[in-house]
């Protein structure tokens, strides 16, 4: 057929036509419509990832050489039993380090109790991503 030939079909013929395009136009648009929101979803969702993982990193300043630290501060501890903190365990790590390595486990408990929290929602399956800890 062609449209040459809708002129001469019948009024009942062009209205079916008419509907049967409309309803595969409406069938397009929804199929691009539900694209389109998939689409942002994903966006908000790497957008949200991405923020979190920026605050986690932000709060999680991590320590070069915790172990070397810490047998140095065992060291010391066991080899001199008397004595203040103070004056045992600055000279041998330094006060700054100490802070750093408090913040540090302060951090990562927090980014782990998060992570827990998320993991035992009512979710029927865990988040896009998973728990992520730096």
């Amino acid at each position: 057929m062609y449209p040459s030939d809708l002129r001469d079909a019948g009024e009942d013929v062009r209205t079916t036509l008419l509907a049967t395009l409309c309803a595969s136009c409406q069938a397009e648009i929804t199929d691009a419509l539900v694209a389109l929101l998939v689409a942002l979803v994903h966006k908000i969702n790497a957008r949200a990832e991405r923020r979190v993982e920026r605050q986690l990193t932000a709060e999680l300043k991590t320590v070069r050489g915790k172990e070397g630290i810490l047998f140095r501060l065992a060291g010391a501890a066991v080899g001199r039993r008397e004595g203040t903190v103070r004056a045992m365990l600055y000279p041998v790590v330094g006060e700054k380090t100490l802070r750093d390595l408090a913040a540090e486990a302060k951090a990562n408990e927090k980014a782990f109790k998060a992570c827990g929290a998320r993991l035992r929602g009512s979710a029927p399956h865990p988040p896009l991503g998973g728990c992520r800890l730096a």
